[in-house]
């Protein structure tokens, strides 16, 4: 278990680490959280989602929410996005406020998005075309992204003929063709077998090192955070609230060799800390016992 193991504590950082925190924490402030609050419901009787949650993110930053269900990760992001509203607080994007859903930013949903009657090349034009660009512009702007995510091969299928994790990389060129500032991902790969999960999170990490794009990242997968991440943001429940906001110590270019590192190790044991901490006592951890049938056989 790894909580027998003797890990090194998981703020360690080696120097080349610390050395990119520096530079990162160097770069400009583009998303501002400030004591942010979502109540659902009336206010005397309502559920509180989020309270008091306040971040900043630097550019190009790749950050990754994590948290028990019900801590408002979701509730969180959509408000960024601009499809929710705030009780409290404010978002600013590049000290803008937001008040609604805008191009700035890109969202990848865990469902498969896509219009099922346009093809792969039509799919990724839309936003473009929505937002004024003529069909040649759209359509060569469209291209150079289905490049980038390697499916131009497949610029006239249909949706139906991808496979899920083809699916998700044109929802990832389409999120990206308007230039968003920051690309918002709800649980992008958690529909995805595991083996397609490993190969979206590597395309990922490549696409992200081509683009000048921040990513705000939802998952529940501890490993895809300390994969993915520069940053982890820990939430709580009830309500919905910071706990910690972890520098990664795990160094890039990430690998799955590091599955089995010390910094790697240290790290997964504290967010499962955070996130499941150990109860007071066994009996909390036990179930009644009810036994419905006798098979005459038992199991230990």
């Amino acid at each position: 278990m790894l909580s027998e193991l003797k890990l090194p504590d998981y703020r360690e950082q080696a120097p080349e680490v610390a050395a990119r925190f520096r530079r990162i924490k160097e770069r400009p402030i583009i998303l501002s959280v400030r004591r942010l609050q979502k109540t659902f419901g009336a206010d005397d009787a309502g559920h509180v989602a989020l309270s008091d949650v306040s971040i900043d993110v630097h550019r190009r930053e790749f950050i990754c929410v994590i948290g028990p269900s019900g801590c408002g990760k979701s509730t969180l992001i959509r408000i960024v996005a601009g499809l929710d509203e705030a009780t409290g607080g404010e978002v600013l994007l590049d000290g803008h406020e937001v008040c609604g859903p805008g191009r700035d930013r890109g969202m990848v949903f865990q469902g498969y998005t896509l219009f099922p009657w346009l093809t792969v090349k039509r799919n990724v034009m839309f936003g473009l075309q929505m937002g004024g660009d003529s069909h040649s512009t759209a359509e060569a702007e469209a291209r150079q992204w289905l490049d980038m995510v390697g499916l131009s091969k497949f610029e006239d299928s249909y949706p139906h003929e991808l496979s899920g994790g083809m699916k998700q990389r044109v929802a990832i060129a389409r999120a990206l063709a308007n230039n968003p500032r920051i690309l918002i991902m709800d649980e992008p790969f958690g529909a995805l077998d595991a083996q397609t999960r490993c190969q979206m999170q590597a395309y990922l990490l490549q696409i992200w090192k081509k683009v000048d794009v921040t990513i705000l990242f939802i998952t529940h997968d501890l490993d895809e955070a300390a994969y993915l991440a520069d940053r982890i943001l820990v939430l709580g429940t009830n309500p919905g609230r910071v706990v910690e906001f972890i520098e990664n110590p795990v160094p890039r270019p990430r690998s799955a060799a590091q599955f089995i590192s010390p910094e790697y190790l240290a790290l997964k044991k504290r967010l499962e800390d955070v996130i499941h901490p150990q109860v007071e006592s066994a009996e909390e951890e036990k179930l009644p016992m009810v036994k419905l049938t006798d098979a005459g056989d038992e199991v230990e």
